[in-house]
């Protein structure tokens, strides 16, 4: 297959003019570039660990200088054969929690939005180089994942802004923006990297770039460092996490009351080994415990006796069966064997709690003077669901969860950066997953992983400072001003397209 060497209205930089007659070389050279660059950064930086989260800022660059040297269809087919390969790294997690079918057309869809998105952005830089085609791309970017937030069922959870999570400087911006905010700053990288390379001979206009990110960066690190140093309330509490091995949650292991029994008589040594360290709140994951008809009082009964022999509150997450109408349920019980509140998720797996009816309650409950709360694993992948306990200044968020193993730091770090977002601490209990405590920086202070099966413990001290953000106050503001802007941009290139096919 012969590619198109020129965009007709961009000229090629003269460094590649010497290569035109060796057309092979530059088919190479040509799928290197704008396949296999981009289609590898895409595949390690977004991907489920977070690890070479830089690659993100740069894969987007050869891509957006592509028109520059080829024509816009063959531009298009890069863009998407390299994202493409890109959401391969997602591929086998999707599959596990939807069915195959779908999980293609969910890959095949993304890779086809962000081609368009960035062959149109791209052709804007080529053509105009001015500072409203600068934008286009993470504008464009933006808006698109707002629309995602907005309209998917699965919430944020292929937002880029997660694959930052660990670079504390960058995510404080949630705190303003929401992850919006953090997914324009990833995509106006590589958009100032592609408008300096189409515009290396005109020194004006990349000195006016350089210093439009020397601000904007500047002043998103300094934010960002100064928000991290900033003083935070000497409030603080003793928290424990529990999850028990994963075997112990089967539903073939907690059927009679006898092995019920057993299942609550190796969390209550576990319960009073972690309150012995003076943990004043012990957290057990997600549908710990399965209750029916006929262990319903059984383990309720169990549970507050175990909360005032610890002499600690409990958090625990429950599948109720003990009703016709199921619900996956927490319940938070104080020192005195009291119940405080009963928490049901209000966003439920596809697929895979069918079974339960939805929430639509925030569960909150008193420590000491502050307020906390409860909320449950996929209710973290919402955060208009979590601004709630933000707007109702939650101190602490607890969450029982269960994961799918493959995505243990993804998940783990949606639920922190909720707590940036809204200024709070998080403690997360997590079967088959991460148990984590965070501050509302989002700063990781203790950590442990049940993905291997094993049981875990984790014990640590959280921060208690109740901070109202300017997300929790303006909501999601910056992806709904993007989305806007995003129409003003399009709309120009709309009515020229229209006007064309009349006049032809």
């Amino acid at each position: 297959m012969r590619f198109p060497l020129v965009l007709n209205a961009t000229p090629m930089p003269p460094r590649y003019r010497l290569a035109i007659d060796r057309p092979s070389l530059i088919q190479r050279l040509y799928v290197f570039l704008f396949i296999l660059l981009p289609g590898a950064c895409w595949y390690w930086g977004n991907g489920l660990s977070g690890e070479y989260w830089y690659l993100v800022w740069l894969a987007p660059v050869p891509t957006l200088v592509s028109p520059a040297y080829t024509d816009r269809k063959t531009s298009f087919l890069f863009a998407f054969v390299a994202c493409l390969m890109g959401r391969l790294s997602w591929f086998v997690y999707l599959h596990t929690v939807v069915p195959p079918v779908l999980a293609s057309l969910l890959t095949g869809a993304l890779a086809y939005a962000f081609a368009r998105i960035a062959v149109y952005s791209g052709v804007q830089l080529c053509t105009k180089r001015n500072w409203r085609s600068l934008f286009t791309y993470p504008v464009l970017m933006t808006a698109f994942e707002y629309l995602v937030l907005t309209c998917s069922p699965d919430g944020t959870a292929t937002s880029m802004a997660y694959t930052q999570s660990d670079v504390l400087p960058i995510i404080q911006s949630a705190s303003l923006a929401g992850t919006p905010g953090i997914t324009f700053l990833v995509s106006l990288f590589p958009a100032l990297c592609a408008f300096g390379w189409l515009a290396w001979q005109q020194r004006a206009r990349i000195l006016q770039a350089a210093g439009l990110a020397l601000l904007i960066y500047g002043s998103v690190l300094g934010y960002g460092l100064l928000r991290l140093h900033a003083p935070m309330s000497s409030a603080a509490l003793q928290a424990g996490v529990v999850v028990l091995d994963e075997t112990k949650h089967h539903t073939d292991q907690q059927d009679s009351q006898q092995q019920m029994r057993a299942v609550l008589a190796d969390y209550g040594r576990a319960i009073t080994t972690v309150a012995a360290t003076g943990a004043q709140v012990v957290l057990l994951p997600e549908t710990a415990f399965r209750l029916t008809p006929l262990t319903d009082s059984l383990v309720m009964n169990s549970l507050r006796h175990m909360a005032k022999r610890a002499n600690t509150r409990l958090i625990v997450g429950l599948a109720d069966y003990s009703q016709p109408d199921a619900h996956n349920t927490a319940v938070v019980i104080d020192a005195s064997g009291s119940l405080l509140t009963t928490y049901t998720k209000r966003h439920l797996v596809r697929g895979f709690e069918s079974q339960f009816s939805a929430g639509r309650q925030t569960g909150l409950f008193p420590i000491d003077t502050l307020q906390a709360g409860v909320a449950i694993c996929k209710d973290l992948d919402f955060p208009g669901t979590i601004r709630d306990y933000g707007q109702a200044r939650t101190a602490v968020l607890f969450v029982p969860a269960n994961d799918f193993r493959i995505d243990d730091w993804l998940h783990a770090r949606m639920a922190i950066l909720r707590g940036v977002e809204n200024g709070f601490s998080v403690v997360r209990a997590a079967r088959q997953g991460r148990l984590t405590i965070s501050d509302s920086r989002g700063r990781v202070l203790r950590e442990a992983k049940t993905t291997i099966g094993n049981q875990s413990q984790l014990i640590g001290t959280v921060p208690l400072s109740a901070q109202t953000t300017l997300f929790t106050r303006a909501g999601n503001w910056f992806g709904l001003l993007n989305l806007v802007v995003a129409f003003f941009i399009v709309l120009p290139y709309r009515r020229r397209t229209s006007v064309l096919r009349i006049t032809n």
